[in-house]
């Protein structure tokens, strides 16, 4: 709902595809990050993961291409970026809301940078991403958070027992 309500307030276009893909990977953002959650609470102590989970998830946010991009990064760290779930999430939105040909945007200025759309994504360094593989990266991580998840309550109550 929520997604939903920001897709329309920003101006988005109203294409159906584009709205799709847009709730679909925010969807997916959402998930993988409730999955997050349940590997910490199941792996830790309530008070192990109050301080750990936080501290776990700067990584990923740095790593997402957010904040840096990913020709900034040193090599020897780029394959980092592949295992942050909030750069497959950026990087959907944005290929959603920016890519597929979409039209150029309202400028009421007399210069806009980004008024091209694939000048965004060239500013992200976006151009050659796919939605598709965002979205099955999206899968992939879910699936093994929920395995890992679920491996780790049944430990938890095996050494109880």
């Amino acid at each position: 709902m929520y997604a939903s309500i920001v897709y329309w307030l920003t101006s988005q276009p109203m294409e159906m595809f584009r709205f799709g893909m847009f709730i679909s990977a925010c969807l997916l953002i959402s998930f993988v990050a409730q999955s997050v959650g349940l590997v910490v609470g199941a792996a830790m102590n309530v008070q192990n993961g109050v301080f750990l989970a936080p501290v776990m998830s700067v990584p990923f946010l740095l790593f997402s291409g957010f904040f840096v991009s990913f020709d900034a990064i040193p090599v020897y760290l780029r394959w980092i970026t592949y295992l942050s779930y909030i750069r497959y999430g950026f990087e959907g939105t944005a290929i959603a809301t920016y890519g597929y040909n979409r039209t150029k945007l309202n400028c009421f200025q007399d210069y806009c940078h980004f008024r091209n759309p694939i000048t965004t994504l060239r500013e992200l360094d976006m151009v050659d991403s796919k939605f598709e593989l965002d979205i099955i990266a999206l899968i992939i991580i879910f699936l093994v958070l929920r395995i890992a998840a679920f491996i780790f309550l049944r430990w938890k109550l095996i050494s109880v027992r």
